[in-house]
């Protein structure tokens, strides 16, 4: 298989593994056949150069493996004898050879379609009796034209890596991480691992040290990333890996507001799993690397609810002190040039100083910085405002009314939350809000607000991906 073949059907698995992701994301259920050929259309449309047979594969999310897997199993079911298919002769279908009639009719039964569709037979239906496929979005197309158009000019370069070429890298790493603040992280997930094994593929070339510090970077910033969408699916020990290894190529890549950012990052998989200790240190180390600006800010406010947790209230005043003050014009290239879900602004500082003054016991200072930060973000530019602090912004509103026995309050602090979908609906969310059902729970009158968490918290991000886990590995 030539490089470029082989690049290819990188770009195939890409685009399909993305495109069935959103498509998926967005119904409820088993894909029905409809769904499944509208996927198949699009991958088409996306890679003309592949097969529809092998587009059919793609949408399904199998490998050639378990494809033949899945047609043994086919024939069991429908009591049809198995036949001696290999994984050679499925390889040859998808590189445009036809199966004799027996495979044909057999691999439509698979596929739940006819021979046309999988491009072993010719359509001679008039065209203007023809259904007309569903096409993909137009922005959708722009993407992939966009892509297309890239990756040729990729391959166009010489040997090395290319200024054009990295310039894109490091554009697509801007947007991934600009995008995380409003999109649904599950299928980002998918954006930055394919994204990251570029960058991976490029240190493999013969680069200038200029250029491995900048893809160093990139890969870092990608980890860092990555270790956000595990917590937010409620998985802290792969979070807890992508930090460290964020931090590390951080420091290779000698860019100490990346490894500061990733310390902040350990400090926050550390506070959630009850290592308040660790969260501290953690976060100290940081700021041996980020010293000033919101990067440092951050890192202090992390050092506050670290403390506060242990029981050091002084300690937690002066660091919610010493983050005001850090805040200054000094500025950076990860917090506040890439930005995105790395920045942090005021509206997030406030969340962080409500969750602080909560652990301190103060639940009316914790209103009042909960209310500010919220504030903050509905003024403010709107493709900064982060659906998810804004609702753990909300949620920490709703404990510090519950807590000062304002059952209205909480309740009018929590619309928002169970607004929304459950693709967005991240693991901190769940946890935060279990809190308030423990005070409702003894407060009376508070049956049906403790109800609506208890549904929140039955159907969302952490559940889906359990879910696409398990429906996975029993496909």
């Amino acid at each position: 298989m030539t490089q470029i073949s082989r690049g290819g059907d990188r770009a195939a698995l890409a685009c399909a593994t993305i495109i069935r992701n959103r498509t998926l994301a967005a119904v409820s259920g088993p894909p029905s056949a409809a769904v499944i050929q509208q996927m198949v259309d699009e991958i088409h449309a996306c890679c003309p150069q592949q097969t529809r047979f092998k587009c059919h594969r793609l949408a399904h999310g199998w490998t050639v493996e378990e494809a033949i897997e899945n047609f043994h199993g086919m024939c069991d079911r429908e009591g049809v004898k198995r036949r001696g298919l290999t994984e050679r002769s499925w390889r040859e279908w998808e590189a445009g050879a036809r199966p004799d009639r027996d495979y044909t009719d057999l691999l439509c039964r698979l596929f739940r379609t006819g021979p046309v569709q999988l491009g072993f037979a010719n359509d001679y239906t008039p065209e203007e009796l023809r259904a007309v496929p569903s096409a993909p979005p137009a922005l959708d197309m722009i993407m992939i034209a966009a892509d297309e158009a890239g990756a040729h000019a990729e391959q166009a370069e010489a040997s090395e890596l290319g200024t054009g070429a990295l310039e894109r890298l490091r554009t697509q790493v801007i947007w991934l991480g600009r995008r995380y603040v409003s999109e649904a992280p599950l299928p980002l997930f998918v954006e930055m691992r394919e994204l990251q094994e570029r960058t991976r593929r490029a240190l493999d070339k013969r680069i200038h040290p200029g250029q491995a510090r900048e893809l160093y970077f990139l890969t870092g910033a990608l980890c860092g990333l990555m270790a956000n969408v595990s917590m937010d699916m409620d998985r802290r020990i792969p979070a807890d890996t992508l930090a460290r290894a964020a931090w590390t190529y951080g420091k290779i890549a000698g860019h100490p507001s990346l490894m500061g950012w990733a310390r902040g990052m350990q400090a926050s998989v550390a506070l959630w799993d009850r290592r308040y200790g660790d969260a501290a240190r953690y976060a100290e180390e940081g700021l041996a690397c980020v010293r000033a600006g919101s990067g440092a800010t951050r890192l202090h406010m992390l050092r506050a609810r670290s403390y506060a947790l242990l029981g050091r209230h002084v300690e937690a005043c002066e660091a919610l002190r010493q983050a005001s003050d850090a805040r200054s014009a000094a500025t950076d290239e990860l917090h506040d040039e890439i930005a995105g879900e790395f920045a942090f602004r005021p509206a997030k500082e406030h969340y962080y100083a409500a969750v602080t003054h909560l652990h301190l016991g103060d639940s009316a200072a914790a209103i009042e910085a909960a209310r500010g930060s919220l504030a903050l973000y509905a003024s403010g530019e709107p493709e900064n405002r982060s659906y998810g602090c804004e609702s753990m912004a909300s949620a920490h509103l709703t404990i510090a009314h519950l807590m000062e026995g304002d059952t209205s309050g909480a309740e009018e602090a929590m619309a928002p939350i169970l607004a929304l979908p459950p693709d967005r609906r991240i693991s901190s969310l769940g946890t935060t809000l279990s809190t308030g059902r423990a005070l409702l729970s003894a407060r009376p009158g508070g049956e049906q607000m403790a109800r609506q968490i208890e549904s929140f918290c039955a159907v969302g991000l952490p559940q889906q991906a359990r879910r696409a886990i398990s429906d996975r590995s029993g496909s």
